[in-house]
Parts: structure tokens; sequence; C-alpha cells
């Protein structure tokens, strides 16, 4: 199956954090993408109540510097969570 034509908030977390891996995208892009989205259509479904976006940018961060390094998490490693 191509998934490339598939929109990456559609992808599955191990899609994603394989996309990271392979630096296609950086775990920070990906958070701001989700951020956007979150902003975007959250309002009426309340469904993120709080964000810590200091937190969670300082950890897209530092999973950006151990990818750079060739080091890893683990599994899911760069990929934003809530």
């Amino acid at each position: 199956m191509d998934t490339s034509e598939t929109p990456i908030h559609h992808r599955s977390a191990t899609e994603q954090a394989a996309m990271i891996a392979a630096r296609e995208i950086s775990s920070r892009e990906l958070l701001d993408l989700d951020v956007e989205r979150i902003e975007r259509l959250d309002g009426p479904v309340n469904a993120v109540v709080t964000l810590d976006l200091e937190r969670a940018r300082a950890a897209a961060d530092a999973a950006d510097a151990a990818t750079a390094a060739g080091t890893s998490t683990g599994a899911l490693h760069g990929v934003p969570i809530t």
C-alpha cells in the first residue's frame, strides 16, 4: 500500500516514527502540525483539554537532537503523544 499521498495525521504512530528516523520530517515539525490541527479542530470537540506546549516543544527538540546524533528512545521515538 502506497502511503505517500496519505496525510501525515492519518498515518500510524509507527509510520510517523519511521519518517522521523529517516529524517523525512522532524519531531518538532510533526508536533507543530499536530498543534495546528488541535487549534483548528478541537474547539467544539474539546478532546485536548490541556496543552503543555513548552514541555512538548522541549521534548521534540530533544528527540530531534537524539535523531541527529544517531540515537533513539524506542519504537515511537519523536512522535508527539497526548
